[in-house]
C-alpha cells in the first residue's frame, strides 16, 4: 500500500457522489491511483486537473490528468479560477481542513463534493468552521459503507458533503450578451414611426 491515507474510491461511492462532470474543468486535489480522475473523463468532463501528494501515485495519474502540483494545501485561487468543480476523496484524517481549503481557494460558481468519514459531519462540536459552511452552502448526508467493496475497505460510515460557491462579484460576464441597437418606438395607433434625413 502507498501510505495509511491510502484509500482508493471505489466506482460504489463515486455512482453515489452523482458527480456532473460533463463539459466542465474538475480539480481532484487528492487524486491517488486517478478513480475519480477517470470517473470525470469517462463520463464527459472537458479537462481534470490534479494534486497528489505521494510520488509512486504521482506518476500513475499524471498519465490520466494534468497533475498541478503535490501538497493541496499549496494551492492557490489563481492556479484553479478556472475550474467548474472540485471533486475529492480527502485523507480522512483531515478531510475538514482540506474542504475547508478547497472552499477558500475554489471560484465562485465551483461546486465542490467531497467524501469523508461520517463522523466529520456527525460531530458538529468538534467541526465547527465545516458545519457552520455546509449550512450555509450545502447539504451532507449519511451514505453508508460504501467503501465495502473496495480495494481497501474503510469498515466506517461515509459522509457525503455538496457545497456550492455562489457568485457575489459584480463582475458581469459579457459573452453572448448583445443590447438591442435603438429600441423603436410606437405611435398611438400600432404604426412604427420612421425617421430619416
Amino acid at each position: 500500500m502507498f501510505d495509511k491515507e491510502f484509500y482508493p474510491t471505489p466506482v460504489e461511492a463515486i455512482d453515489l457522489m452523482q458527480l456532473d462532470c460533463t463539459g466542465k474543468v474538475i480539480l481532484e486535489p487528492h487524486a491517488g491511483k486517478g478513480d475519480i480522475v477517470d470517473y470525470c473523463y469517462n463520463n464527459g468532463a472537458k479537462e481534470v486537473i490534479s494534486f497528489e501528494i505521494n510520488e509512486d501515485l504521482q506518476k500513475i495519474v499524471n498519465k490520466k490528468s494534468r497533475l498541478i502540483g503535490s501538497d493541496f494545501f499549496t494551492c492557490t485561487a489563481e492556479q484553479i479560477s478556472h475550474v467548474n468543480a472540485i471533486y475529492m476523496n480527502p485523507p480522512f484524517s483531515n478531510a475538514d481542513k482540506h474542504i475547508l481549503h478547497a472552499w477558500n481557494v475554489a471560484p465562485e460558481g465551483c461546486e465542490i463534493v467531497a467524501l469523508c468519514n461520517y463522523q466529520t459531519i456527525e460531530r458538529e462540536y468538534n467541526y465547527r468552521a465545516l458545519s457552520n459552511l455546509i449550512k450555509q452552502y450545502g447539504t451532507a448526508e449519511n451514505i453508508g459503507d460504501c467503501f465495502s467493496t473496495a480495494e481497501r475497505k474503510t469498515g466506517i460510515d461515509i459522509g457525503l458533503i455538496k457545497l456550492y460557491k455562489p457568485v457575489t462579484s459584480k463582475d458581469f460576464d459579457f459573452e453572448g450578451f448583445y443590447m438591442e441597437e435603438d429600441e423603436e418606438e410606437e405611435n398611438g395607433e400600432g404604426i412604427m414611426q420612421y425617421n430619416e434625413v
